[in-house]
């Protein structure tokens, strides 16, 4: 509507002091086109500058989030730093019951915190602030200009157990890879500590028979594999200290 009135306004000045038969026509229609012209002007300008006829709308969601990582040992929340590491970051996290990873915005407009809490559960609170018209009036006049729901910013606070850790996806590449290769030394420190367990069987009572061999390799891999289970777990918390202290891009 306000670009309508505005050549509306452009074609009565125009029109007015070049068409009209008479001085007093001429007068009227050219001024009362100038009138129409500068109002609808002013009211662009007040509505892109100052926001005329506008309030802030203020909205928040609050959504469970899961950690990225495969493990179920460890909850992890990962960033991908944008410019200044500590300050601009894109968060990437997923939600529950879905593998797709999802991003934070990378716009000026959007903060992020972490707020760590006694809580079992990980959730994302989002505070969108928008601009609104104040009725239907105001959004009718400009209808056309696309200012109707303008983000102004977009706060996310990632609120989080104290179990959870916060690494940079060059430090999470770090700890993926640094486990997998620990995984490989330990799969083959349990596959020869089975086999000697059953060849130390083997010697010690020569008259085993293939039950018995097999029901002894089955006893040694699982007390293996639970001490291998162990050490993981103690040095787990070794190892995030240790990817936290990586660079983190």
């Amino acid at each position: 509507m306000i670009l309508i009135l505005l050549l509306l306004g452009i074609l009565l000045f125009i029109g007015g002091f070049l068409l009209l038969p008479t001085k007093r026509q001429r007068f009227v229609g050219g001024g009362l086109g100038f009138i129409v012209l500068v109002g609808a002007a002013t009211l662009m300008i007040g509505n892109d500058n100052w926001h005329w006829g506008m309030h802030q709308v203020t909205t928040t969601r609050t959504t469970n989030i899961a950690s990225i990582s495969p493990s179920k040992q460890v909850n992890l929340l990962v960033y991908q730093p944008i410019r200044q590491a500590k300050k601009e970051r894109v968060y990437v996290y997923r939600l529950p019951n879905q593998q797709k990873q999802r991003h934070t915005a990378a716009s000026v407009k959007t903060h992020n915190q972490l707020n760590y809490r006694d809580v079992s559960q990980a959730k994302l609170q989002t505070k969108t602030t928008r601009w609104h018209y104040n009725n239907a009036l105001w959004r009718g006049l400009f209808s056309w200009t696309g200012q109707h729901q303008t983000l102004i910013k977009r706060q996310n606070t990632f609120i989080l157990p104290h179990s959870w850790t916060t690494l940079s996806v060059r430090q999470a590449k770090w700890l993926s890879q640094t486990v997998a290769k620990q995984e490989a030394t330990v799969k083959s420190k349990t596959t020869k500590a089975v086999t000697a367990a059953v060849i130390a069987a083997k010697e010690a009572q020569p008259d085993l028979t293939q039950q018995q061999l097999k029901q002894i390799q089955q006893k040694a891999t699982r007390t293996a594999q639970q001490q291998a289970t162990q050490q993981a777990a103690n040095g787990l918390a070794r190892l995030l200290k240790q990817a936290q202290q990586q660079p983190a891009k």
